[in-house]
């Protein structure tokens, strides 16, 4: 205690296992008066004491592939922190996740099988070790754990037939006679006790050729060996597979049946003849020195290579090649000139002799055709991949199935197989699987993404068209969970300059040598030393065009879809850490943003089946996540995100938690937090991603894969921009393969989400406008013919009528009924024109001064308001018309009534007729009339 102040200070750390509490009597003295008080320090319990186990017996004994019932073993742990009678609040935890399809262990230390356990190998142990975790405070967050280890040693049963144990072929010379082939060897995974001495015997169903052609025979000490009873040709067959039924010698004796493979050795007992082979070579910076293949000659042996001699026949070419004369090994001979840039067809010339000690010395021809085609790195970097099993890459070559596969890319994106490139085709390490790589250009390449995911679709055709089974479309080392590398992990290509070659008889491949190679790390891509879209590079920064919306390297940040269509990107790494961050602005409820995982499912052994899906679900985001034992469901409720307005999210997992945010809401109601389902811990997916849409029936993959929840397959609509992962900018603006996608958001889409307009109203409202100016132009076209009709209604002079119809005037006059054109208001005597002119001569001329004069004061008399002026009829045809119809003019017989000479009177308006219808022509008084200078009549 500080005398001055009073604090009371701790000397050491106090334990609340050792006093719970500090009974302290306190003097104050001022020099004259004291007083005391009590002071209780009382001790809060912590948890600082990790649990501690009871003595158990560690070790327990049962029978392998039993299925025992009741506790193999049971624990018990207590929490010194807290007194022995109360309740301790421990948990217990299987520490490897492995083990937990075999067993389990309850909250009170029952360790029980839920699965038989095997003590044999490849896959079982004599001893299986199990780590216990036993943690307080019911394993909560701030819980302490302390481990245990039990070993379960498992007795030996026969449940396992031996089999023959030699490695490798063996081999037994043609032409030779019957002897002792090998000695045999058997192994068993029992112990010793189900095991040796072991009994071999010919199958009794072997073939007739394997039954005599070998036999099994024993020394008497169980030394069993092979024998050939025959003499044996290699040109009849190469190789025997005979099978052989091996016993053990168990309790329970078990018996299996294995399989010796016998190669006929060769010996040269048979002339060559003249042979032909090609060599195709892909040039990737150049082929200094490099074997491209061998000459070839039809010969039945094939182990008699010593025996013969290669060399040219002609000069031709021998600047560009080089042959080995003991081997027949070609070669590309160096030359800095043209090493790089060598390319076409060549075809080469050689002599071959040979001789064995069966037949003489002898020469053939053979000939070589070599194709090279140069390769530009660009197509190896944008290049797709596939992994086959069941299938060699000597079959590959021999077969044609390289010439198939290249044919059948061309055929799937339309362009001449000339511009698709197999270049790679090699068995991987391991000797299971065939890698081939491929790309394909129209301008420029493909990216590998769009090559990809197009072979995944149509993942049965390729293997009914190749013959093997697809093992993975887009090679990748990390797929297969911690397979490579305990937490991330990239895939890098590795583009060897020397080439790979794979030999057949008569066809040779010389490829690129290009592997996928794992990291394990998480970096993003390198940044291209480019910039995009008309930006200048400044250092090493690059510098956009103005009132740009792009990245850091000139990229188009976003895109635009209208729910039809989708686009493809790049896949996303594996990563310990992963995080997605992107804005979107849509005006509908419902549409898939994005989608990555599996494009097929077609029984491929990998079974995996990894994917990650956001969307717009009743106007709330929605985030599936499965690492691929389970899907987990997040939805955030709090923020509408289908209302027009541009809203961030961002997704963040690893191997404990996935999290979605939304417009950046740390609000407990905003939080969207969830724990992955089951015990995988990473994202593992090698599609592309695909966003604003989906090329696949999702429900239909969910069902094949077995996920718990399943993606929308309905299109999104609206804008996504500034995608990234990782930190790593989406370049939008030009996807790998799109459908219907409108880089950079077009201006009628981004008006249409911003104003919250859906699509399908948009377009029925396009529609309806555009039948409304369909409707007024018929109108307007109507109105328009209709006054030409009827335009010369108006036209007030009464001696005018229009026959615009064909016919007009001639026998189609009764259709015409004109009595409805007569005076409706006219009180007096009707008269027809021609009769007020009165019966006169044919002689003599018509008095039109008189006779216009009467029509006038005949109009200025009447008292009607109508303007019946304009409906007066003159020379009309039809019903009622005496004067017959015009056509008699030309028809009649009597030439006499047709004196028009009058007409020359009526002045120059009636000169035309005059010169129609008059017998002499108006030309010849011509200079006897005066033009008028006015329109009078008279």
């Amino acid at each position: 205690m500080e005398p001055n102040t009073g604090k009371i200070r701790v000397n050491k750390n106090l334990d609340y296992e050792t006093t719970t509490s500090y009974n302290l009597r306190v003097r104050a003295f001022d020099g004259i008066y004291e007083d005391f008080a009590d002071v209780i320090i009382k001790i809060e319990n912590v948890n600082d004491e990790r649990p501690r186990f009871l003595d158990f017996n560690r070790n327990a004994t049962i029978p392998e592939e039993e299925l025992r019932e009741g506790c193999i073993v049971k624990v018990e742990a207590y929490d010194p922190d807290l007194p022995r009678d109360v309740d301790q609040h421990i948990k217990y935890y299987i520490v490897k996740p492995e083990l937990e399809e075999f067993m389990r262990i309850d909250d009170t230390g029952c360790l029980t099988l839920i699965k038989p356990l095997d003590r044999d190998p490849p896959n079982g142990y004599e001893k299986w070790q199990i780590y216990i975790n036993a943690k307080d405070e019911d394993g909560g967050p701030n819980s302490l754990h302390a481990p245990t280890e039990i070993t379960i040693i498992l007795t030996d049963i026969n449940d396992n037939a031996p089999y023959l144990d030699m490695p490798g072929p063996v081999v037994w010379p043609e032409n030779k006679d019957p002897g002792v082939i090998t000695k045999l060897h058997a192994n068993d995974n029992d112990g010793d006790n189900n095991g040796p001495p072991f009994h071999f015997e010919l199958d009794n169903f072997a073939p007739d050729v394997i039954q005599k052609g070998f036999r099994i025979t024993d020394d008497g000490n169980s030394n069993y060996q092979i024998e050939a009873i025959r003499r044996f040709d290699r040109e009849q067959q190469k190789t025997y597979f005979v099978p052989i039924v091996i016993s053990d010698n168990g309790i329970r004796p078990m018996t299996g049946t294995s399989t010796l493979t016998v190669v006929i050795g060769d010996e040269n007992d048979n002339e060559m003849k003249p042979g032909h082979s090609e060599i195709f070579v892909y040039n990737y910076k150049g082929l200094s020195s490099s074997v491209i293949g061998r000459v070839f000659v039809e010969d039945e042996d094939d182990w008699d290579l010593p025996d013969k001699t290669f060399g040219w026949k002609s000069s031709e070419h021998r600047d560009k090649f080089q042959l080995d004369e003991a081997t027949g090994d070609i070669s590309v001979m160096y030359n800095p000139i043209y090493e790089d840039v060598l390319e076409g067809t060549f075809d080469l010339e050689f002599s071959v002799w040979e001789e064995s000690r069966l037949f003489e010395r002898h020469t053939v021809d053979a000939s070589v055709r070599v194709v090279i085609k140069k390769i530009p790195e660009i197509a190896i970097d944008r290049s797709g991949s596939i992994r086959l099993a069941n299938i060699t890459a000597e079959e590959f070559i021999a077969l044609s199935k390289r010439e198939e596969l290249q044919k059948y890319i061309g055929k799937l994106f339309n362009i001449s197989t000339d511009n698709v490139d197999v270049f790679t085709a090699f068995t991987t390490k391991t000797g299971e699987f065939l890698d081939v790589r491929f790309s394909a250009h129209g301008s420029p390449y493909y990216m590998p993404e769009k090559i990809n995911g197009k072979l995944a679709e149509h993942q049965s055709e390729l293997e009914d068209l190749i013959g093997g089974k697809v093992y993975m479309v887009n090679i990748d080392e990390c797929l297969i969970e911690k397979a490579s590398c305990e937490s991330s992990c990239m895939n890098v290509l590795i583009k060897h300059e020397r080439p790979q070659t794979v030999r057949t008889n008569r066809t040779s491949f010389v490829g690129v040598h290009a592997e996928i190679q794992t990291e394990c790390s998480c970096s993003s891509p390198p940044a291209e030393n480019i910039c995009y879209n008309g930006g200048t590079m400044v250092g090493k920064t690059c510098n956009c065009p103005e009132g740009y919306n792009s990245g850091p390297r000139c990229e188009v940040i976003d895109v635009g879809f209208s729910g039809d269509g989708y686009a493809w990107y790049q896949p996303l790494t594996l990563c310990e850490s992963g995080r997605i961050n992107l804005q979107l602005e849509t005006g509908t409820d419902n549409g898939l943003v994005f989608y990555v995982g599996p494009l097929s499912y077609s029984g491929s052994p990998l079974k995996v089946k990894d994917f990650m899906s956001l969307e717009v679900s009743n106007g709330f985001a929605k985030l599936l996540v499965d690492y691929g034992t389970g899907t987990s469901l997040l939805e955030q409720k709090e923020v509408n995100i289908g209302d027009g307005r541009k809203h961030d999210v961002e997704i963040k997992w690893n191997s404990k938690n996935i999290e979605l945010i939304v417009d950046s809401c740390t609000m407990r109601t905003c939080m969207s937090l969830a724990a992955p389902v089951g015990t995988h811990e990473f994202l593992n997916v090698n599609g592309p991603v695909q966003v604003g849409g989906t090329s696949k029936n999702l429900g239909a993959l969910g069902s094949q894969l077995g996920w718990t929840y399943v993606p929308t397959s309905k299109g999104f609509v609206g804008c996504i921009s500034n995608f990234t992962f990782n930190d790593h900018v989406y370049n939008l603006g030009e996807p790998s393969y799109s459908v219907s996608a409108s880089p950079g958001c077009s201006r009628i889409l981004t008006q249409a989400v911003t104003f919250g307009i859906d699509t399908n109203f948009l377009v029925a409202l396009l529609v309806c406008i555009a039948v409304l100016l369909i409707l007024i132009l018929a109108v307007v076209v109507h109105k328009r013919k209709s006054d030409d009709m009827y335009k010369d209604h108006d036209d007030i002079r009464e001696n005018i009528i229009n026959y615009e119809d064909e016919g007009g005037g001639e026998g189609d006059m009764t259709g015409y009924d004109l009595n409805v054109l007569r005076l409706q208001h006219y009180d007096g005597d009707f008269k027809k024109p021609h009769d007020l002119l009165g019966s006169r001569p044919h002689d003599e001329v018509p008095d039109i001064c008189g006779f216009l004069d009467g029509k006038k004061r005949q109009v200025d008399e009447e008292n009607t308001d109508e303007p019946v002026d304009n409906l007066r009829h003159y020379a009309y045809e039809g019903d009622g018309n005496s004067t017959g119809s015009l056509s008699s003019l030309a028809s009649g017989t009597d030439d006499g009534d047709l004196n028009f000479e009058y007409l020359s009177d009526f002045g120059p308006r009636f000169r035309k007729l005059a010169d129609m219808y008059g017998e002499h022509s108006s030309d010849e008084s011509e200079g006897n009339y005066e033009v008028p200078g006015s329109e009078s009549w008279c």
